[in-house]
């Protein structure tokens, strides 16, 4: 699992994600870093990150900070469209007001519930 916070972060990612993907995170992480700042800690200020998760066994470190991937409500979730059929989804979360989770991963991992709630 990756967490992003600001544009800056997407370098260490960019290898190993298609490029539509790298596109949505780096979309995100501006908006995030336009509206609450380039400096903030994404941990203890408002604003919020990006997790990408690979692997169904990346679920289970969401417990670790408060997020269960089957009981949680999305803000919206969104297709990514990549090539060969291989898609990816955004899942917003939000925490509060100022402070939202995007959770980034491929359909294959993506469990029935956010399926149901694609908006294509």
């Amino acid at each position: 699992m990756f967490k992003i916070g600001h544009v800056r972060d997407i370098k260490y990612i960019q290898k190993n994600l298609p490029e539509e993907v790298i596109k949505v995170i780096k979309d995100v992480a501006t908006i995030l870093d336009t509206e609450y700042g380039e400096c903030r800690d994404i941990d203890y200020d408002i604003g919020g990150y990006i997790l990408i998760i690979e692997s169904k066994d990346e679920f289970k470190k969401l417990k670790d900070i408060h997020i269960d991937i089957n009981d949680t409500i999305y803000e919206y979730v969104d297709r990514i469209k990549v090539e060969n059929n291989n898609d990816w989804i955004n899942a917003l979360i939000l925490c509060n007001n100022d402070f939202g989770v995007s959770i980034i991963m491929p359909i294959p991992i993506v469990p029935e519930k956010i399926i149901d709630s694609i908006v294509d």
